[in-house]
């Protein structure tokens, strides 16, 4: 008799801890990640896009309690401004309709996402060079760290000259300086602080620019070195929107290089 008893309370603890465990789990996601959008802004009288042009709609990832992304369908974004700048249409797809700019919001079960404000801006249609072509003499140093730069811009306007704001503009060194060794490059593009950084977004203006910074002691022509050669860099700026690019050819700076050979 007492074993069965004892049996019984075994048995009955056990489907209360059962019980208990089932109660507190949760119904949803352990954690989401903030909202994601496909472009860092939105096109007038079109939906958003990616990077590939392709229409493309918000989204959030779930996450595990122990982090790893779950499957959770059903999350809903939100427009929390008044200034319908733009719209939400079906399967999450953002639509501009006036110049400005847009808060959304996202949430998935009992979680939300920080707000987001998106710049509403005008269709890319073309890029006008702004900086001109120039000569950069760089001094002579045995410092890796010492660098000389030039800076090339250029403007990202739409088909009647207003600027497209935070529109991606991607550059590319055509053509560069033969390094000292192969492993650390002379030339390196970046933005204005000296961050090394290919890929830049254009300002409310429509303006973007890059530093092309030279290191002189890593350079590895002796000619050049000796400051009896010039020899040039040639650094392209590209954006598209819809699949079609905005420059055909790309948009070209040309920097001639000399090193001052005084030491």
């Amino acid at each position: 008799m007492i074993h069965r008893v004892l049996i019984s309370v075994v048995v009955l603890a056990v489907a209360l801890g059962l019980a208990c465990v089932d109660m507190s789990a949760p119904k949803g996601p352990a954690s989401i990640s903030n909202l994601r959008l496909p472009s860092p802004s939105l096109i007038v009288g079109d939906s958003m896009r990616d990077s590939t042009g392709t229409l493309a709609p918000l989204t959030i990832t779930a996450f595990d309690a122990t982090g790893n992304p779950a499957v959770a369908p059903g999350a809903q974004f939100f427009i929390t401004d008044t200034t319908k700048a733009a719209t939400l249409a079906l399967n999450n797809l953002l639509i501009g309709h006036r110049l400005g700019s847009t808060i959304i919001i996202g949430q998935l079960g009992n979680l939300q996402t920080s707000p987001v404000t998106l710049p509403v801006t005008n269709r890319p249609a073309k890029l006008v060079k702004v900086s001109s072509d120039t000569t950069l003499v760089a001094p002579f140093t045995v410092d890796t760290a010492v660098s000389a730069k030039a800076v090339v811009s250029l403007n990202v306007l739409s088909a009647q000259d207003s600027a497209s704001q935070v529109i991606i503009v991607r550059y590319t060194l055509a053509r560069t300086l033969s390094p000292r060794n192969a492993s650390r490059p002379a030339v390196v593009i970046a933005d204005a602080n000296g961050k090394a950084g290919t890929v830049d977004t254009s300002s409310s203006t429509g303006s973007s620019s890059r530093q092309i910074l030279v290191f002189p002691a890593l350079l590895g022509d002796a000619a050049l070195l000796g400051g009896t050669k010039t020899d040039t860099i040639i650094v392209e700026a590209q954006a598209s929107y819809a699949k079609v690019e905005l420059a055909n050819p790309p948009i070209r700076f040309i920097i001639a290089v000399r090193v001052s050979a005084s030491q």
